[in-house]
């Protein structure tokens, strides 16, 4: 009554040695060779699908990829975004004599908290992110304390946070992996998601300042730029001498979102124009590019297909049940994997007894590519099985009969028994030895007086 798994797919991933999976590295190794950067990762965000990873938790500087956790912290710690804030000395003596990107702030300067987190987040401005820190956490130290509580919250392990801007510093440290935990987090609020993905922005003159005309420094969501890629959706680039050229981006086609995250890439030139390129957005676009040319989420499963069958005791209505996917399962596929690639690993339960109910779990089905799970889903019950009393009936009986818990109660009676008939027998054989005693008392007596008696008639 076995069926044969329904299952019509193609699945994904033939991945380089340094990517998630093992197998089919050439397909790989043809389309993202010569990748310059020390860490990479692409992520379908939908699934949780890994498409690329190298030394994803390798601990290194993202320069100001960082802006990313201060400004998830400035907007869930400030309840008016548009609450005016004065600059003040404190907040820009530490970058007093720095060579960074900044917006020129000048203490007193009155400014309101979303007018600087859009310097901070288009423009890279180091002093906004300190001047933000500062307002939010009463002082600069405080407020990093705050990123790396979140850090944490969010389960980054690789990560330690010094300032709120991401400028080189001892200590100062993240993974490709966190990043992308920040990085999705972060896309979900959508004050920052508008901010990393708007190419231009006025910031109103201020009482020290004329008005602030702002380009964002994420080229690839600029038309015309040569970083620019159709579906990219912003999120934030930086460099510093340590960190070199770095990159997350957020993509989306066809309502699937992919977030790619680039660390240490080297600023060079890269494709001819005589100086040096970011890297990093070249590779970010690079990893985009293949996931949506080359990959498409497919339903591989229906909670229709019949999977397939176990038997069912204790029922006259039938001896199997069908066993069906709790839900539609659906995957990132290649068009190029073979369907005998793919192993089905199933783990159903053997000694399953009536009643069963439909959609009652009895076990689990894993698909497998090159030695990686990529898909998994419960198997259910198809249909009811009623149970039948008169055999439900018998079942219980042999059960007791048969169970250790009957068969040592049973031991345990039994020698109860034989200790009481033992000492009933024992009584048994005193009493008879008792009354043998006093049989043999009485015949001693008897023959004394007898032997009394006859010597009275002699005399």
């Amino acid at each position: 009554m076995k069926k044969t798994i329904i299952f019509t797919i193609i699945f994904i991933l033939a991945l380089l040695p340094c990517f998630s999976f093992s197998a089919s590295a050439d397909y790989y190794n043809m389309n993202l060779e010569d990748m310059r950067s020390d860490a990479y990762l692409l992520i379908n965000v939908d699934t949780g699908t890994t498409v690329f990873s190298q030394n994803a938790d390798k601990q290194l500087k993202c320069a100001s990829l960082v802006k990313t956790a201060t400004a998830i912290v400035v907007v869930e710690n400030c309840e008016n975004l548009d609450a005016t804030v004065t600059v003040t000395e404190s907040s820009l003596a530490p970058l007093e004599n720095v060579s960074s990107a900044n917006s020129g702030l000048k203490a007193g300067e009155k400014i309101s908290v979303r007018n600087l987190m859009y310097c901070m987040m288009m423009e890279n401005s180091n002093d906004a992110a300190n001047v933000l820190a500062e307002y939010v956490g009463g002082t600069i130290d405080d407020f990093v304390v705050m990123m790396n509580d979140l850090a944490k919250e969010l389960g980054c392990k690789n990560t330690h946070f010094t300032n709120p801007h991401g400028l080189d510093e001892e200590g100062e440290y993240t993974s490709a992996n966190d990043m992308y935990l920040l990085t999705k987090y972060a896309m979900n609020l959508s004050v920052i998601a508008d901010m990393a993905a708007i190419v231009d922005y006025t910031v109103p003159a201020t009482n020290m300042s004329d008005a602030r005309e702002l380009n964002t420094r994420t080229d690839i969501v600029e038309r015309g730029s040569r970083y620019f890629y159709d579906y990219a959706k912003g999120f934030k680039v930086g460099m510093t001498d340590e960190a070199k050229r770095c990159a997350s981006v957020v993509a989306t086609k066809d309502a699937y979102t992919y977030i790619a995250i680039v660390l240490g890439c080297p600023n060079e030139c890269i494709d001819g124009c005589g100086y040096s390129d970011n890297t990093a957005l070249y590779e970010a676009r690079r990893m985009l590019r293949w996931a949506v040319r080359e990959l498409k989420m497919t339903t591989i499963a229906e909670p229709s297909d019949i999977i397939t069958d176990i038997p069912v005791a204790l029922s006259s209505d039938a001896d199997h049940v069908r066993l069906v996917p709790e839900k539609q399962i659906q995957a990132l596929l290649l068009s190029t994997v073979d369907e005998s690639s793919l192993e089905y690993i199933l783990d159903v339960q053997q000694d399953v007894k009536a009643p069963v109910e439909k959609c009652d779990v009895l076990g689990t089905v894993k698909i497998k590519y090159a030695d990686s799970v990529i898909a998994e889903v419960n198997l259910v019950a198809g249909d009811s099985v009623s149970r039948n009393g008169l055999m439900f009936t018998g079942y219980i009986i042999k059960t007791i009969f048969t169970s250790p818990v009957f068969i040592v109660i049973a031991i345990i009676a039994l020698i109860v028994l034989l200790v009481y008939i033992f000492k009933i027998y024992n009584r048994y054989k005193k009493q008879q030895k008792q009354a043998r005693d006093r049989l043999r008392e009485i015949k001693e007596q008897n023959y004394a007086s007898d032997a009394d008696l006859h010597l009275f008639d002699k005399q």
